[in-house]
């Protein structure tokens, strides 16, 4: 993958920073969320881009009244919302500096300009909050909070991201990184997905506290079903990312159970002189070959990772010329 260009040629106050922010019925806490982005934005270069789900309130129009761009998403969802941002902002609204926020007010607009200072000051291209630091009470209920703090551990021990707080939604990133991002998650899980790919992409990324308010009107997440399909982007991404880690780890699984098995089978056959259990003999044979050839499968897939790593990396160069 080519290298990310860390200097640019705009001065601060000539950077176009555009936010992206999903919205889908958020009448109650849109205005509120735009009014804040405006208090503290109103010395900088930048746009509001509302990214809406086709919502059936006033969100639209509250939204225009505080002169926001307005786009329509494709499809449906958190993840497809954010994409069509994404696309809008850098090809139509040629941002150099974008920031993705929630409509519903749980996140503050004050803490803006704390994630886009280690931008701004070329120390960082990825920002991400931290809301642990800052959590407001009522804001999260156990569960989530529980479930939060989980999905990023694991992210941060099988993908190796330094992040306290993967699954954050706010967050501020140079614009031209997301050409070395290749979005395959839906939802929620895209957050994890982008860290994933940043760190790829060798990005600098940097963690800032900031606060986290209790939502304004009803919740959307699910986190059951949220968790769940996180979880399982975290382990396709080990799969793709750490494919020996993956195979590898079930594969020892697997013959370390046949071991076991056959250990037992073994201790028979030297007190008996026969073996009984022929069942028992068949399956410790299957599970440690298999286990095998499952790590051999991790062992080709990390190579074929690499001739992917080396042909995005061609096509990437290729781009920038």
């Amino acid at each position: 993958m080519s290298k990310l260009e860390t200097g640019n040629a705009k001065n601060n106050s000539d950077l176009r920073i555009v936010f992206v922010v999903p919205t889908l019925n958020e009448e109650a806490g849109v205005g509120l969320v735009l009014d804040g982005i405006s208090k503290v934005m109103q010395q900088n270069n930048y746009t509001v881009l509302v990214v809406d789900g086709h919502s059936e309130d006033k969100t639209v129009q509250i939204a225009k009244e505080r002169g926001a761009s307005i786009v329509f998403q494709r499809e449906r969802g958190y993840g497809d919302a954010l994409m069509t941002g994404f696309e809008c902002a850098c090809n139509s609204l040629k941002a150099d500096i974008l920031v993705m926020m929630d409509a519903d007010g749980t996140y503050d607009p004050k803490d803006v300009p704390n994630l886009l200072n280690p931008i701004l000051e070329n120390r960082a291209d990825l920002v991400v909050g931290n809301r642990f630091l800052g959590i407001k009470r009522g804001s999260m209920t156990f569960v989530n909070r529980v479930g939060n703090r989980m999905l990023s551990w694991i992210a941060r021990r099988t993908l190796n991201i330094g992040i306290t707080d993967t699954q954050c939604g706010l967050r501020a990133l140079r614009a031209d990184l997301m050409k070395h991002i290749n979005f395959k998650a839906e939802g929620m899980s895209l957050a994890t997905e982008m860290l994933a790919e940043a760190k790829q992409a060798k990005a600098r990324i940097v963690e800032v506290p900031i606060a986290y308010h209790p939502r304004i009107g009803d919740t959307k997440l699910n986190p059951i079903k949220d968790g769940s399909r996180i979880l399982g982007t975290i382990l396709r991404l080990i799969r793709d990312y750490k494919p020996l880690l993956f195979f590898g780890a079930f594969g020892f699984i697997m013959a370390s159970i046949g071991s076991f098995i056959g250990m037992n089978i073994v201790f028979e056959w030297l007190e008996t002189g026969s073996v009984k259990h022929v069942p028992s003999l068949i399956l410790s044979s299957m599970l440690v070959t298999t286990g095998f050839f499952v790590c051999m499968v991790g062992l080709l897939a990390d190579m074929i990772k690499d001739l992917r790593k080396e042909l995005r990396a061609r096509d990437n160069r290729q781009k920038d010329l």
